[in-house]
């Protein structure tokens, strides 16, 4: 494994979303489809392997775009993806999209370190939303009639804020799937002492010497009278 690759390694979170949209096919095929935050490329890939009409990939990162293009390559897929280096919605132009899947920087932490990882892939600020914020506001201008987006959602994001802004949105958010993720050691380090005396026991769980997170797939679509 390269350098680039060992980077942009998806992560249990990733994992979530792709067992999601293989067990939603049905929705991938045909659909204009968006992937933001592309990293490795494997959700961007799945896409267009699961018939996506189109599929855009958006990424900060330029070593990022490096491995997505370099995986697109390998599954032959490349000619069929639509890739930009961008800063989320304003990569977007006027596009409007069916499907929207995403796992955006969400730790509840300024800045991690020893991972080895760029500073955009996890940090979140201090409540995680620094990312998930910009993207719900710009979802509802991009988001075509009847469209669904799929996001990973870490529990220090607090479901209630996400679903009261996406509500003022004339959105609706639902959690479709729990799951939870080991938490690393310097993830755990760089949590502040408040928020981890807040999610210890909920959310954030210990045995032994080992550290977990929980975490939702969430479902964000239009309000029926808006659908």
């Amino acid at each position: 494994m390269s350098d680039t690759e060992s980077l942009f390694s998806p992560s249990e979170y990733t994992a979530a979303l792709l067992l999601y949209v293989r067990k939603h096919a049905a929705r991938v095929q045909s659909s204009r489809a968006l992937d933001m935050g592309t990293g490795s490329g494997v959700m961007m890939a799945t896409l267009l392997a699961l018939g996506a009409q189109s599929a855009l990939g958006v990424e900060l990162e330029p070593l990022a775009v490096q491995a997505t293009q370099k995986l697109l390559d390998q599954e032959g897929l490349l000619e069929k993806a639509n890739l930009v280096q961008g800063d989320m919605w304003a990569a977007c132009g006027d596009a409007c999209f069916d499907l929207v899947v995403t796992n955006l920087p969400q730790f509840a932490a300024e800045h991690i370190e020893g991972d080895g990882r760029l500073a955009s892939w996890s940090a979140g600020g201090a409540d995680g939303r620094r990312c998930v914020d910009p993207f719900l506001t710009g979802l509802s201008r991009h988001l075509a009639p009847g469209g669904l987006a799929v996001m990973t959602h870490n529990v220090f994001l607090d479901i209630g804020k996400t679903q009261a802004m996406a509500d003022a949105l004339g959105l609706q958010a639902r959690v479709a799937y729990c799951a939870s993720a080991p938490l690393p050691a310097h993830k755990l380090a760089s949590l502040s002492p408040p928020v981890l005396a807040r999610f210890t026991g909920q959310g954030i769980h210990k045995m032994g010497n080992y550290w977990f997170v929980d975490f939702d797939l969430v479902e964000i679509s239009w309000k029926p009278e808006k659908a």
